[in-house]
């Protein structure tokens, strides 16, 4: 009997325990976000109920956690889920997951050791295409995937 309701619980436990999986998922963005930083720091995105503060990713980019006044970010989500953020000024593209109420940096890349001019970004499945100039380059969440720099 004892052996019984322990197989009974246990198999009540493991079907309240499994996961539900919905899939293929897509989470791009069609075309990429311009968004004016506020005096705080903070970038609200509203098309996509999206926010956070800028200031770590201005001391990270410049040393200067006060360089974001008067600036925007270009941002575009892949459909993946990660989102690829940048502006002028900037040598890198970050690419950031979402995590526990935070984004969490995934990748840093060096696109242009001068600085980007006039950023902007394309979604290109499956890829997102960063244009600046003649700098024409393509990104995943792994990294550089090509094109010139």
């Amino acid at each position: 009997m004892r052996i019984f309701i322990a197989l009974i619980i246990t198999l009540i436990i493991s079907i309240g325990c499994s996961s539900l999986k919905l899939s293929p998922a897509e989470f791009d963005w069609p075309v990429e976000s311009v968004q004016k930083i506020d005096n705080e720091g903070f970038v609200k995105e509203d098309r996509y109920s999206f926010s956070f503060n800028s200031k770590a990713l201005f001391l990270e980019e410049m040393q200067d956690s006060m360089a974001y006044k008067g600036k925007d970010l270009r941002i575009i989500r892949n459909k993946d889920g990660y989102y690829f953020i940048t502006t002028k000024g900037f040598k890198n593209v970050y690419i950031f997951q979402q995590g526990e109420a935070s984004l969490e940096l995934k990748e840093k890349l060096l696109v242009n050791e001068n600085g980007l001019n006039n950023p902007f970004f394309n979604q290109r499945n499956p890829f997102v295409e960063l244009v600046d100039g003649d700098i024409k380059v393509f990104l995943t969440s792994e990294g550089l995937q090509g094109g010139a720099k």
